[in-house]
């Protein structure tokens, strides 16, 4: 349950993968703060993950995960659930695809409900340094005017930077687009840049500097404020 989810979008899929015996992921992870493509949710507060994957043989994919959050200091715990499920391509030596269906719920919030939605996304990867990615997203509640759909792209980048004993280091950045506008009457920018490590194959830790255009600001507020976000993931 890398950063990039949070940050960027599923260009989430750091490790698309061809076909391989079917494997069973388990993960646990803590973040400084839960984003959703540059906006924070529960304050910026820290978040504590969980999720299993599962990966078939012939490329399947699906998994379902919890972030607890918190939406202020004078409130309790919330959650936000997920369940995904997809196809992983491998189309040659190089390249690689996914296509995923994703949704996201917060039943215990009357907030953050509003971001409850549905997103089907396309990626395209090339060596596992550049990711592209288009999602269509919809909303499950309506806007006031009856729409719910918008759009978001992202485009990620992650350059290998060697190991240090069993630490192996990258840097990460990417920008991407949200379009609101049928359904709210906005679009904005967001991006990040960061630095990751990898200890062993089970360990990952990550720190990076999240930033949105004034647009996202003058529409979320403070959530939309530049800030650093760590973050530690841990599989089994």
């Amino acid at each position: 349950m890398p950063l990039l989810r949070a940050v960027a979008t599923p260009a989430a899929a750091l490790a698309l993968s061809g076909a391989r015996a079917q494997e069973v992921d388990y993960t646990l992870g803590a973040s400084s703060a839960l984003l959703v493509r540059g906006v924070a949710l529960g304050n910026a507060k820290p978040a504590l993950q969980a999720g299993v994957a599962v990966d078939t043989a012939d490329g399947w994919l699906a998994g379902v995960g919890i972030a607890t959050l918190r939406p202020s200091t004078d409130q309790g715990w919330t959650t936000q659930l997920y369940a995904r499920a997809g196809h992983a391509f491998r189309l040659d030596d190089d390249w690689s695809a996914q296509l995923a269906a994703t949704h996201y719920a917060y039943p215990f919030d009357d907030y953050l409900r509003s971001f409850d939605r549905d997103e089907f996304g396309a990626t395209l990867a090339w060596r596992g340094r550049v990711f592209g990615s288009v999602t269509a997203l919809r909303q499950t509640t309506a806007s006031p005017n009856g729409h719910r759909s918008g759009w978001a792209a992202d485009l990620v980048l992650r350059e290998p930077l060697g190991s240090v004993g069993r630490v192996s280091f990258a840097l990460t950045a990417g920008l991407g687009h949200q379009d609101q506008q049928r359904r709210a009457g906005f679009s904005y920018d967001y991006g990040h840049v960061g630095l990751s490590g990898r200890i062993g194959s089970k360990v990952q830790v990550e720190l990076s500097w999240v930033a949105s255009d004034h647009r996202a600001r003058e529409w979320f507020g403070a959530a939309a404020d530049a800030r650093w976000v760590g973050s530690l993931t841990v599989g089994f």
